[in-house]
């Protein structure tokens, strides 16, 4: 896990064309924040087990 600090996940997602692949990405940078699933999952508008 830590070589995941060292990652910007939020630059990552910015830089995709995929939909789908920014999500996971802005998941994982909200993850990385601290931040439950349940908080991601509002974030993201999407429910708690997709994430």
């Amino acid at each position: 896990m830590d070589s995941l600090n060292n990652i910007d996940f939020k630059k990552l997602a910015s830089q995709q064309k995929s939909i789908q692949m920014k999500m996971r990405l802005l998941a994982l940078a909200h993850f990385k924040d601290g931040h439950s699933r349940t908080q991601i999952a509002k974030f993201l508008k999407v429910s708690r087990t997709i994430v």
